[in-house]
């Protein structure tokens, strides 16, 4: 069976339209919390007049319509979406063609919605009204009925009349997306479900009906509040960009917005400034940090014709930039494009269900019209040969609605937020925040998992793992010499050495003429003798190295640790080892998966291939792979999951959110974590 055998009528159709000329417009969808809804919107979008296309990402509440070229359906677009209960925020419209660059999903600039203040805040916290007004009903309607079992006068319709209410609030919400499915010819759950709490009602049993669908809305509830904040965190992925750059044109610089900017542009980077968009320097020189990209803590040196990453930090120079890529695919941009993608993308078993619900729906409910229609039917074509209850359309009607509420997965939705809820809840208690009862059921399943090194297998953040001074000199000498040149830099490893310092209680020594080497180190003049704090690399240039002091580079290195050389006139006095330092858990837990039956664990890291064996070598996984961006890791999974199967990533850093994504369960670190990662 091919993949175009299992697509369904919409895919098809995206397919066709794909493939032709059209209009792109794009809307922001606002109250969508369930994937029923997501599919019904797209699917009622899609009949209107002059749409070729309508496809909602679930994951980022975008609704992306392809039309006809003489055609604008917007308005019919924002009444659809409104009919269904939700909320429609329109955004920029583009031409497409057959090759439908990545660039034409961005959205530009979104316009004030069309209807009042009042009415926006009704229908965009649907959900909430629906929610709050069941809950509080049925709790009255509970206390009604105990207040009646206390011997207390209680008026007979006021315990029905409370459930009623609840259940009235709890229609408010699913009976316009009932109501669209119907429109759209789209059974779904929320068709299901409102047969079966107006059948439940229908026969008196309002207090199952008001539950239900108080149950119904409050599961609706808490996945779009997890939502909107994977969507919020999608957003502030963004946000690590600047809105403009300083552009020079034809000799003059004018600060434009990011998306105003052309590929073979020059752009200048100030000191502390972020960068931009992708690009190779032109002129100068700096120490970036490339933690948003990268995940590394240590920043990068960085000179002419070296490529630069969006969302970088200059930390040093004064940089010329050509920009090579547009803003719409920058390197932060493809980030954010990973992680929508990797979102948007169903999983198998996702897919069966999908494929399962189309049938199962239809199915239930012309079970419950037959057992309806049938018996008395068969009556009246029959007469005497039928048993007499046949003739009874009230009893079989009862018996058609008691066949939809048992068929309606209400039984789901009662019983499994019990489990999880306990289990959530005990892993609250541990420390440990889990999204839903859907990775609960993944964790059983897992193969593999990959590790980030940064921040999750390691610290995240510079230390000093070792002094080391040649013979005739201290330890306290080499050490205090460091900190007294690092003592205003703001570099990473300065830092280390600082801290490393207060904790061995050095003493402090002034220093005069300090000197910053981008990419090579420091160097200043310490009790009127010239100083320098440089890499082995600079060192080997300008000074004398002793061979123990050379040995001691030699091993620390090996070692994956990044060595400061200490020089005092031209002479290579000791040695500082800064390292990322391993968790002390890190290789406990690794060894605790494999004994809970983990059949393979990776490190994915951006890091260079020596400090990675290092850091594999510490915490015992079985491989790992260096030098990774974003999109890597994300490729990694992938064969990791055609290998193992079921795969786990763990990470803390922006530049692990697409492969958290990406994997059939995402393990962000807390405290140490980012918020894009979380």
């Amino acid at each position: 069976m091919s993949a175009h055998d299992l697509a369904s009528p919409v895919e098809v159709r995206c397919a066709q339209a794909h493939a032709a000329e059209s209009l792109r417009a794009s809307w922001a969808i606002g109250g969508l919390d369930c994937p029923d809804c997501a599919r019904s919107v797209a699917r009622s979008v899609e009949m209107l007049p002059g749409v070729l296309c309508a496809e909602l990402n679930f994951a980022n509440a975008v609704l992306l319509v392809e039309h006809e070229i003489d055609s604008d359906p917007s308005a019919l677009v924002v009444r659809s979406v409104e009919r269904a209960g939700h909320t429609a925020m329109g955004l920029t419209g583009v031409a497409v063609s057959a090759d439908r660059e990545r660039a034409a999903s961005a959205a530009e600039s979104a316009h004030e919605g069309i209807l009042p203040a009042i009415t926006r805040w009704t229908r965009s916290h649907r959900t909430e009204v629906s929610v709050v007004g069941s809950g509080v009903f049925i709790v009255l309607g509970w206390i009604a009925i105990l207040m009646s079992r206390s011997s207390v006068a209680v008026p007979p319709v006021l315990v029905p009349l409370l459930f009623g209410l609840g259940v009235v609030f709890g229609m408010t919400l699913l009976a316009p997306r009932a109501l669209n499915s119907v429109a759209s010819r789209t059974l779904d759950m929320n068709i299901l479900m409102s047969v079966a709490v107006l059948g439940a009602s229908a026969i008196g049993q309002l207090e199952e009906a008001a539950t239900v669908v108080f149950l119904f809305a409050l599961g609706g509830w808490l996945e779009s509040r997890a939502l909107a904040r994977t969507r919020s965190s999608i957003r502030q992925l963004m946000e690590l960009a600047p809105e403009v750059a300083h552009v020079s044109r034809h000799g003059v610089g004018v600060d434009l917005p990011l998306a105003d900017i052309l590929v073979g542009d020059t752009i200048t980077v100030r000191p502390g400034e972020r960068i931009g968009l992708d690009g190779v320097i032109e002129s100068g020189s700096s120490a970036v940090d490339e933690s948003a990209v990268t995940g590394e803590p240590v920043p990068v040196y960085k000179a002419a014709d070296d490529a630069l990453y969006a969302g970088s930090l200059n930390t040093g120079g004064l940089l010329t930039v050509r920009v090579t890529a547009p803003a719409t695919d920058s390197t932060l941009a493809r980030i954010v494009y990973l992680v929508e993608e990797a979102q948007a993308a169903k999983a198998p078993s996702q897919v069966l269900i999908d494929r399962f619900s189309r049938v199962y729906t239809p199915v239930a409910v012309g079970i419950a019209v037959l057992v309806a229609v049938v018996p008395p039917l068969l009556a009246l074509a029959f007469g005497p040969l039928m048993p007499a209850q046949f003739g009874e359309w009230d009893v079989w009607v009862y018996r058609a609605l008691v066949v939809l509420v048992a068929s309606c997965p209400c039984a789901l939705v009662i019983s499994t937020p019990v489990t999880f809820v306990s289990a959530i809840s005990r892993a609250g208690r541990d420390g440990v925040l889990v999204k839903g009862g859907a990775a609960l059921e993944t964790v059983a399943r897992i193969d593999a998992v990959a590790f980030d090194k940064t921040g999750t297998l390691t610290v995240g953040k510079p230390s000093v793992t070792a002094v080391v001074a040649t013979v005739g000199r201290r330890r306290e000498e080499v050490l205090r010499l460091a900190n007294a040149l690092e003592s205003n830099s703001n570099h990473p490893l300065a830092g280390a050495v600082r801290e490393h310092a207060r904790a061995e209680v050095v003493r402090e020594v002034p220093v005069s003429g300090v000197e910053e080497m981008p990419g090579r180190g420091v160097a200043g003049i310490v009790g009127g003798i010239r100083c320098e704090v440089i890499s082995p690399a600079f060192a080997e240039e300008i000074a004398h190295i002793p061979g123990d002091v050379a040995d001691a580079i030699e091993e620390c290195e090996s070692r994956g640790l990044t060595v400061l050389v200490v020089v005092e006139d031209g002479e290579a006095i000791g040695i500082v080892a800064v390292a990322d330092p391993v968790r002390d858990e890190a290789l406990a837990s690794i060894v605790g998966l494999r004994s809970s039956g983990i059949r393979h664990a990776v490190m994915l890291t951006g890091d260079n291939e020596r400090t990675a064996a290092a850091v594999a070598g510490l915490v015992g996984v079985d491989a790992h792979m260096a030098r990774l961006l974003p999109e890597d890791k994300v490729a990694a999974i992938a064969r990791l999951r055609e290998r193992y199967g079921t795969v786990a990533m763990v990470g803390d850093g922006v530049n692990d959110a697409p492969a958290l994504a990406a994997a059939d369960l995402g393990i962000a670190m807390g405290a140490a974590g980012s918020d894009a990662a979380l």
